[in-house]
């Protein structure tokens, strides 16, 4: 008698939800580790800790991604495909970036300015923290693997006009992930950080490719500390 059970496909597509949001949590949760920065006795300096916590998170789900797509890199967005028709994409979004930061103000970007260095010291660090760290690490997590792994399991099958809601999931885990993991940032900071991630999801569905996502993830919270580092040296 073969008592072996096989879950059934419904089975599995809300087995990965789970498995997604059990492997986000754990990531963000162990990536406050901070090995790196004692062993070189930076761990009061706040970019440094956070850079090296992108740095265990990129680590963690980069790990993931190799051995899910078996050394398959580009079948989980890390690949160069329809590089000009992603461009198109950045474009559009740092023009409505530029417009809203003009019409809303600062309130409208996800970085508090209490999180910007106050002087000069750190300045290098936060740019790699900003520009570099963040997109890189929260991209590959969020979307890189959590998306695809979501998308090899939903589809299309559970889609609003060919939209597909497991987007939806992965904008919500990033847009709780990325600032609760990172800064301490203003009160509706959630809100404009999950409509990055619609976007996020939206432009790797639609290319296959995290290049423009990762580049427009970088300008929107690196465009704070661009007008910052403006304001210090022209007004003061």
């Amino acid at each position: 008698m073969n008592n072996h059970y096989t879950a059934s496909p419904i089975e599995n597509r809300f087995l990965s939800i789970i498995g997604v949001a059990a492997f986000c949590y754990l990531v963000i949760h162990f990536s406050t580790i901070s090995i790196i920065s004692k062993f070189f006795s930076l761990q009061n300096s706040f970019f440094v800790l956070q850079f090296e916590q992108h740095f265990w998170q990129y680590l963690f789900s980069f790990l993931a991604v190799v051995v899910l797509s078996r050394g398959h890199l580009w079948s989980y967005g890390i690949n160069s495909q329809n590089l000009k028709r992603s461009m198109v994409w950045l474009v559009w979004l740092y023009g409505v970036i530029i417009m809203a930061t003009l019409i809303f103000g600062e309130s409208f970007l996800p970085v508090h300015s209490s999180n910007l260095p106050v002087g000069t010291r750190e300045t290098f660090v936060s740019f790699l923290t900003y520009w570099m760290s963040s997109p890189v690490a929260n991209q590959i997590l969020f979307f890189s693997f959590g998306q695809t792994v979501l998308m090899k399991q939903w589809g299309d099958s559970f889609s609003i006009k060919g939209f597909p809601v497991v987007i939806l999931f992965s904008s919500i885990l990033f847009a709780f992930g990325a600032t609760s993991s990172q800064f301490q940032l203003g009160e509706y900071s959630i809100i404009p950080t999950f409509i990055l991630g619609l976007f996020s999801g939206v432009v790797y569905w639609k290319t296959n490719s995290l290049i423009t996502p990762m580049l427009g993830h970088a300008f929107y919270f690196g465009f704070p500390l661009f007008i910052h580092i403006l304001k210090i040296n022209l007004f003061q």
